[in-house]
């Protein structure tokens, strides 16, 4: 498979990542706009509104597993052992985490 058909899947895994990390921004910024925070919010304080929270541990999730599905697909580049299979699966991975 070319380089290009292999590496789709990970720049769209890329751009989840970035619209998660956006979200957040916003989500956060509307509630402190909204004066729905509770206390100090500093480092991972629980004191945040639930939508906000949700977005952040989203945000959190985003750099536990798609991390070895970016290991891995580098193995596959670099072993050239990419193929049809597992590409299909790496769609999958891709579609199942948005």
């Amino acid at each position: 498979m070319s380089l290009m058909e292999v590496l789709l899947p990970v720049f769209v895994q890329v751009i989840l990542t970035f619209a998660v990390a956006y979200t957040l921004a916003y989500r956060r910024f509307v509630a402190v706009r909204g004066g729905e925070v509770r206390g100090k919010i500093a480092l991972r304080e629980a004191n945040w509104p639930d939508h906000a929270r949700q977005a952040e541990n989203n945000y959190l999730n985003q750099f536990e597993l798609p991390v070895l599905f970016y290991v891995l697909m580098v193995l596959l580049i670099i072993t050239r052992q990419a193929d049809f299979i597992l590409v299909t699966l790496a769609w999958i991975f891709v579609a199942l985490r948005i």
